[in-house]
């Protein structure tokens, strides 16, 4: 890793970027000042500006804790900084409501900050495993799925394409809104499956939102020549799994074909 090359930004800005990633028994994870050339026990990651895409995998020191950062640095706003966090077979979910609004690489399942944010994702990183991850999960989950549920009720939705994007632009229409709900919706049920969510007003909030969604796309008039409308069958897919792994793969079925169960 130490022969990649850095994006020129790093080159010019890397002195600002001066704490890394730390643990130790006493504090668990920290932020600490390490200089350039320094490799304390406690360090477990520096903050790098190599370009492309980097992932590197942290395991914490006597913990069933996995952290896995990923970087693709140099590629505009096309670029981003992420982490995954793994408690055991389980994955954090991040559902901070600003993300439901971006379009691409953005997701419930990933810490994700502005690149080169550094800071704030060592930050996110320490709230998630410092404190009891899946204590305050149906709260933040139920908020944001209420928004993704307005989200459906409105005929347009405000969307950015990156983080970084600082411009928003509107999806004008049920069919755009329909397509940007449904890659959110898809989105949070693989996160809650990667998740192992099993409390159930969680997964009734899901549920619902799920009726909703197959509402909405049943009343439009679909073009099918037009090449997203595919991309409404695999969000649908989706939903559908979701309902099957919950005991409703036969409600959304009468649902589809407009017969009562």
């Amino acid at each position: 890793m130490a022969t990649r090359k850095t994006t020129r930004y790093w080159k010019e800005n890397k002195n600002q970027y001066t704490k890394c990633l730390c643990y130790s028994d006493k504090y668990g994870l920290y932020t600490d000042l390490v200089p350039e050339g320094s490799n304390p026990e406690e360090l477990l990651y520096r903050p790098q500006g190599y370009a492309g895409y980097v992932i590197n995998k942290i395991e914490i020191p006597g913990q069933n804790v996995e952290i896995s950062i990923l970087s693709n640095f140099g590629y505009g706003s096309a670029s981003y900084l992420r982490a995954t966090v793994n408690f055991g077979n389980r994955r954090i979910l991040d559902f901070d409501l600003p993300k439901l609004h971006i379009l691409n690489n953005c997701s419930v399942s990933t810490l994700d900050v502005p690149t080169y944010s550094w800071d704030l994702l060592f930050e996110k990183i320490i709230n998630a495993c410092n404190t009891n991850p899946f204590d305050h999960l149906a709260t933040s989950a139920i908020t944001y799925i209420d928004e993704l549920s307005d989200m459906l009720d409105r005929d347009e939705v405000s969307v950015k394409g990156y983080i970084d994007k600082e411009k928003s632009t509107k999806w004008d229409g049920a069919f755009l809104v329909s397509l940007f709900a449904g890659k959110k919706i898809q989105d949070l049920v693989k996160g809650l499956e990667v998740a192992e969510v099993t409390n159930p007003t969680v997964l009734k909030y899901t549920m619902n939102l799920c009726r909703k969604y197959i509402t909405k796309v049943k009343t439009q008039t679909l073009d099918y020549e037009d090449s997203r409308t595919y991309q409404l069958s695999e969000y649908l897919l989706s939903v559908h799994q979701f309902m099957c792994a919950n005991e409703g793969g036969i409600e959304y079925l009468s649902m589809i074909l407009d017969k009562e169960v």
